[in-house]
């Protein structure tokens, strides 16, 4: 902005000149200016308004704010700001705008109207300050902490909840209940009409779910067809238990499809059903199977007698023992590709699980639940130990020298003799330990310590490679990345398939690329699934990629084929 035209806006008020010009040196410093005229035409710009906008001062001036309009706001927003400051008043409020290059930014905007000599605004001040990286990190806290399909609070949202109410009743013993619920026969749904169908019908639970509390962020997605609900108020379990079954009363239709759905729901109510976050979901689980015996819509509050027959965590964990016993498990290895070359260069193992009695059981059900019962460390050495030999059959069958990521949960990390474990295993199976990647959510290093920066040292020492699974989730601090000698970051699944729906979602990715070469970290892009994200990646300079454009998780037997291929 030039010093004249600082002068036309500011000598309307009662400063000295040196109080006028010390105003005018602030504001070109902090803030985004812009003047424009009683019809709306901007008539002044500062130099922060065409950085932040990409537009130059002759681009904008004589324009209305209309070359900004990103599209989010409804039309009635703009109508109730002008109504405010056409009536004299100062209007605050965000604002999301799109610049040039098409990239949204948000801006937090006071616009105060100036007078003429019959009290009449003639011309509007807007003052605005950048807020973008603000509204980033709610949006990645709202990604780690909600459903993608449903957008409910997920499980760990719950997890949270559930120790927060706990430790707020510890001394009181005052109650709360959790619901427990599922789908009776949803795979029939699932299968039959198609996931696009069982999709669109788990949102649509979860709309009538959120319309019948009017609690902000009651009900809670799990995972598949399972719903959680906190109720603070237990004298309401019946009434509450009703109304959730009732939603189940009316039919769903999607497309050509008409049909109708029952639930199973169980009840735990804190403190005497349980007063740990695990033994309330054991219970409310229990009661909720007690309750598909009735077949239908049905609820049952849990009694202590139920546990003899009907204890399927119980049963859960004697079939994780007998699978460990009998090596029951399985590694799937999804290839890690070089996004340059399109040539595979590493894998990362995932754990598979098919039980005789219980069918195939999903790592996201029974890797928490081994976590809980203690169990995720013997299961953690397993998958460690499994990878390293296979990774030295490769080497010795093929020739190659494919680095495997292994993911470490944060309870087997924190063994005091976990690195020794580690060197065990690559000393026993004669493999080269930069063959071997440990694989640690950003989640768990979020509260890092010095017994854990010690040991990823060591670690890195011997030569194995360290990275940030998940990035992007654990939103609350950076500053492990300083601390941590790690290799790359893998750029959480939920933030690729952000990447070709709006431009927000691809500046997210290119700013978490961004941040990690200025690390001098590599790159993995994970649930890469479209040529249109493999494109934006590449044109990013992300290092490598993961995903079903490529390959979903493969048997042993079929990654040797592509190996031969």
């Amino acid at each position: 902005m030039q010093d004249s035209q600082h002068t036309q806006v500011l000598e309307t008020l009662d400063f000295s000149v040196q109080q006028l010009q010390d105003i005018k040196a602030a504001l070109d410093q902090t803030a985004i200016l812009a003047v424009t005229d009683q019809r709306g035409a901007i008539t002044l710009v500062n130099d922060h308004f065409c950085e932040i906008s990409k537009y130059s001062r002759a681009e904008l001036i004589g324009k209305d704010h209309r070359i900004l309009n990103s599209g989010y706001h409804p039309k009635s927003f703009f109508r109730e700001m002008w109504r405010t400051i056409g009536n004299g008043q100062t209007w605050n409020g965000e604002i999301c705008n799109r610049a040039k290059d098409g990239s949204l930014y948000w801006v937090k905007t006071t616009i105060v109207p100036f007078f003429n000599e019959q009290g009449k605004p003639y011309q509007y001040i807007s003052i605005r300050t950048d807020i973008t990286a603000q509204k980033n990190i709610k949006k990645i806290a709202h990604i780690a902490y909600h459903d993608d399909l449903t957008g409910l609070p997920n499980r760990r949202s719950l997890t949270k909840r559930l120790e927060n109410e706990i430790k707020n009743r510890e001394r009181s013993g005052e109650k709360f209940a959790m619901f427990f619920f599922d789908v009776n026969r949803f795979k029939n749904i699932n299968d039959g009409l198609g996931h696009k169908v069982g999709d669109l019908f788990l949102k649509e639970i979860a709309r009538r779910l959120t319309e019948i509390d009017i609690q902000v962020e009651s009900f809670y997605r799990m995972n598949g067809d399972e719903f959680v609900y906190v109720l603070e108020d237990v004298t309401l379990v019946d009434e509450m238990a009703n109304r959730v079954m009732g939603v189940f009363r009316e039919s769903f239709t999607f497309y050509d499809y008409e049909f109708f759905a029952s639930i199973s729901l169980g009840v735990s109510i804190y403190p005497e059903h349980g007063q740990s976050v695990t033994k309330l979901f054991k219970t409310a689980d229990v009661a909720m199977y007690t309750a598909k015996e009735k077949k239908g819509n049905h609820y049952v509050v849990y009694k202590e007698n139920m546990r003899g027959t009907n204890d399927r965590w119980l049963l859960l964990e004697t079939k994780l023992h007998k699978a460990l016993r009998n090596d029951s498990f399985e590694l799937h290895y999804q290839p890690k590709v070089n996004i340059q070359t399109n040539e595979i260069e590493g894998a990362e193992a995932l754990i598979r699980w098919t039980d005789e009695d219980l069918g195939y059981m999903p790592p996201d059900q029974f890797i928490p639940f081994a976590e809980q019962v203690g169990l995720i460390s013997a299961i953690g050495r397993w998958v460690l130990h499994t990878a390293a030999k296979q990774i030295k059959i490769w080497a010795d069958t093929y020739g190659v020298n494919y680095r495997v990521a292994v993911n470490i949960s944060p309870i087997h990390i924190a063994e005091p003799d976990f690195v020794e474990q580690v060197k065990s295993i690559i000393e026993e199976t004669n493999i080269s330990p930069m063959m071997l990647e440990l694989e640690i959510t950003e989640m768990s290093m979020v509260d890092y310590n010095e017994e854990l920066t010690v040991k990823i040292k060591s670690l890195k020492d011997m030569g194995i490679t360290i990275a940030i699974d998940d990035f992007g989730t654990g939103y609350s601090s950076l500053s492990y990345l300083r601390e941590f000698p790690v290799n790359s970051l893998k750029i959480d699944r939920t933030f690729i398939q952000d990447l070709t729906k709006d431009s927000s979602g691809e500046a997210m990715v290119s700013a978490i690329i961004s941040l990690a070469h200025a690390l001098n970290l590599d790159v993995v892009a994970e649930g890469v699934e479209k040529q249109e994200e493999l494109a934006i990646l590449k044109e990013k300079n992300c290092e490598f990629v993961q995903g079903y454009f490529f390959s979903k998780p493969l048997s042993v037997a079929d990654f040797e084929k592509k190996i031969q291929e």
